[in-house]
């Protein structure tokens, strides 16, 4: 929602009212905000109607202007928005750069929201039903069929900030028969920089505790000491975690005893892409395995698992899909030497059930591919004949509720939109005559909004429709056969623009003709665009 997002993205962006970018020096902005104002100063036009319109552009370009040319305001603007300044808020004199304000105030956010989310529901658990179905394709097997299910759930109890208390169960059933347990811990916060934890586990089959102590060693390095105690004796595990770059971190991990191994690896997550590699030695497991993933829209993931070693030799192929912020499912096909499995898995609000089904203990290039290519076909045709138009109906419902919900507001940005552009009309034509008679940049026309495909209007685009004819207002962005808007631009704050689809992604769409040859350009809300 709204909460997740800065505020500078859902407030008036004062560096697109005036065009500049967010680095911009103080005569950057006076030079934007003369030009602009020699446009929209109410004593450049005559008519009622002209300077009523003249008087509210003005106003805006004039506000933006005081707030940017003074550092300390524009410095509250830049961290915590219109919001911020409305509020009286202050920024103390540290030797912080304005980046690590940001990041500090975006972290304090993330927390206050992660807060929010555990205050409804401190439950966590975790559910497996698995089962074979290699009877269905190994008639060896099929007169030895084996059920599985395991449950594992904690209740998470704060005693104060810093120290929490909780107390889980974990089961596990075999045709009838099955052994349980009961955990028991206590997670506390020592001091700024170290936390320690304690767990113990009881149980008809096995009982055992763990002692944890994790510390930040210096900004970018942390380091953990963990003891044991189980039926195999005395444990002793030694790690240290570093931050290798802005989006990388490595580990090495030590395991003293009572069987000893050491692992270590790095990992990397930027944007759309991410992946892990580890390396594995000792006398019971020792081989490389890691993973890249891939997120192929906001809401899917795939990821491509492999694992080589003295223990195990696997592929997994996997894609996750987000439902919503708490919900998400996924699926799996893993390929080795103990077989072929499928897995299903479903994550609620803390809660995640998994389903591993074996398809056979033993793989054949036959069962692999038909492992693979099933559920492939069968997920493709659910997404394009079931789900993909419960989705559409979805999005139209909450589309129509949106746009009658802002329905009023969108009729009178567009107003004011309509008659800002009228007051820039003869300058964004003379502009157009000299660019035309010149063969360079000519905007022919100009959109923005909500326009997702092409076609006949549909019933969702009754007036007022969600976007906004901008020819001339992006007419008059053109100087010298260019136009710039940068990224990062809230382009609903540009002169003559308003936001004709509030809650909806937002295009701008520009067809124009560079030196008589006719381009068409589509860019997002937030996106650069840069013509010719």
């Amino acid at each position: 929602g709204d909460d997740a997002k800065p505020f500078a993205s859902r407030d008036r962006d004062l560096y697109a009212n005036l065009n500049v970018s967010r680095d911009a020096s103080a005569d950057d902005i006076k030079r934007a905000y003369r030009a602009l104002a020699q446009v929209a100063h109410p004593d450049k036009h005559f008519s009622p109607a002209s300077r009523e319109a003249a008087s509210k552009s003005f106003n805006k370009l004039n506000e933006a202007y005081e707030i940017l040319s003074c550092a300390d305001r524009r410095r509250v603007y830049d961290v915590y928005g219109m919001a911020g300044l409305e509020a009286g808020l202050e920024i103390g004199h540290r030797n912080k750069t304005l980046a690590e304000i940001t990041d500090e105030f975006e972290r304090a956010r993330a927390k206050e929201a992660r807060k929010r989310a555990e205050a409804k529901l401190n439950f966590r658990g975790t559910y497996g039903f698995s089962f074979s179905a290699a009877h269905l394709v190994d008639a060896d097997i099929a007169r030895r069929r084996e059920a599985l299910a395991a449950k594992r759930n904690a209740q998470l109890s704060p005693f104060d900030g810093s120290t929490a208390a909780f107390i889980g169960a974990q089961g596990q059933m075999v045709r009838g028969m099955g052994a349980g347990g009961l955990i028991l811990g206590m997670r506390s916060q020592l001091d700024e920089h170290t936390s320690a934890e304690c767990v113990a586990v009881t149980g008809s089959n096995q009982s055992a505790a763990t002692a944890s102590v994790s510390r930040a060693l210096s900004e970018h390095s942390s380091g953990t000491l963990t003891y044991s105690l189980t039926q195999r004796g005395i444990g002793l595990e030694v790690g240290a975690q570093r931050v290798l770059g802005k989006y990388s971190k490595g580990h090495l991990t030590w395991n003293v005893g009572p069987v000893g191994g050491m692992t270590t690896g790095m990992q990397r997550a930027k944007e759309k892409h991410a992946w892990k590699f580890d390396v594995s030695v000792g006398p019971q497991n020792a081989g490389v395995g890691g993973f890249i993933s891939r997120k192929l829209s906001k809401m899917s993931t795939f990821r491509l698992g492999v694992r080589i070693g003295s223990a195990a030799m696997d592929v997994d192929l996997m894609c996750v899909r987000k439902i919503n912020q708490e919900t998400s499912v996924g699926f799996s096909v893993s390929l080795g030497v103990r077989g072929a499995h499928w897995k299903f898995r479903f994550t609620h609000n803390g809660q995640k059930f998994l389903l591993p089904v074996l398809i056979s203990p033993r793989l054949t290039p036959t069962l692999a591919l038909c492992a693979v290519t099933i559920p492939t076909i069968v997920i493709a045709a659910m997404k394009t004949y079931v789900v993909e138009p419960i989705a559409t109906r979805k999005v139209e419902a909450k589309q129509r509720a949106l746009r009658a919900k802002y329905a009023e507001r969108v009729r009178e940005s567009k107003a004011e939109a309509a008659n800002t552009a009228a007051l820039l009309f003869d300058q964004a034509e003379a502009r157009t005559a000299r660019e035309r008679e010149n063969g360079g940049l000519v905007i022919e026309c100009a959109a923005y909004g909500h326009f997702p495909e092409r076609g006949p209007p549909r019933s969702l685009d009754e007036p007022p429709t969600p976007w906004l004819d901008v020819t001339t207002a992006t007419r008059f962005m053109v100087f010298d056969s260019a136009l710039d808007v940068l990224e990062g631009t809230h382009k609903a704050s540009l002169l003559g623009y308003c936001d004709p689809c509030p809650g909806e992604d937002a295009f701008l769409r520009v067809r124009y003709l560079y030196r008589e040859k006719l381009h068409e350009v589509t860019v997002g809300e937030d996106d650069e665009l840069t013509l010719p």
